[in-house]
């Protein structure tokens, strides 16, 4: 397959932005068609033919279609040139997988949560700050098995940065960004493991512009 991928998505959504990284430190090249999702684009007869649920992000390579982040991340981490996040050893691959599988069970139904609180209450569903602090115990149990997994690593499964710091970081983005993240900085080794990630050149080059939201963000 030697035409260019293209990825369909939202830019601020945080599993478009997660694979944006990875192509991003990867340097591979790709074409880029935004779907909004707050104007309900998703949900369109054209976008449900590449996506029948009316998500994002979806990655087209040649004939191939692949829909969910995990399975994106792992496609262009073994397809394109560059580096491999994918760790050589089983521990590290297990420590990578849970990681990636915690955070989708546990994490991002909290960071929607959270962030519709403070930029969509009504595409949120007008969540309430008692709806919002169960969410963040959740996620503070979450960062605290994900560091306990992470163990004295530089990065969540292994030295070198995996696809699970990639699939993970965006949510620390928002946390940030809406002054939720705080409280995290109180489990031993958060705070070191997240300013070592946002060093990466992917996850930098990858920080959505949200000028729409009325500010811009920068690295």
């Amino acid at each position: 397959m030697s035409d260019l991928p293209t990825l369909y998505g939202y830019d601020p959504s945080s599993y478009v932005f997660s694979v944006r990284s990875l192509l991003e430190e990867k340097g591979a090249d790709y074409h880029r068609i935004p779907v909004d999702v707050i104007a309900g684009e998703p949900r369109s007869e054209a976008h449900r033919r590449l996506h029948p649920f009316g998500k994002v992000p979806v990655f087209v390579h040649g004939d191939l279609r692949i829909l969910e982040t995990a399975a994106i991340l792992r496609y262009i981490n073994d397809t394109f040139e560059g580096p491999s996040f994918v760790p050589e050893n089983p521990v590290d691959r297990a420590r990578m997988d849970m990681a990636m599988g915690l955070h989708d069970s546990y994490g991002y139904p909290a960071i929607v949560r959270v962030i519709g609180y403070h930029r969509f209450p009504a595409y949120s569903g007008h969540p309430t700050r008692a709806d919002v602090e169960q969410e963040l115990d959740g996620l503070h149990t979450l960062f605290t098995e994900l560091m306990r997994n992470r163990g004295d690593s530089a990065f969540l499964a292994g030295e070198r940065p995996s696809l699970a710091d990639f699939f993970v970081a965006p949510a620390c983005f928002y946390l940030e960004l809406v002054g939720e993240s705080t409280r995290f900085a109180e489990i031993p080794g958060f705070d070191a493991w997240w300013q070592r990630v946002k060093t990466l050149p992917g996850y930098r080059a990858s920080i959505p512009d949200l000028s729409e939201w009325g500010e811009r963000v920068e690295a």
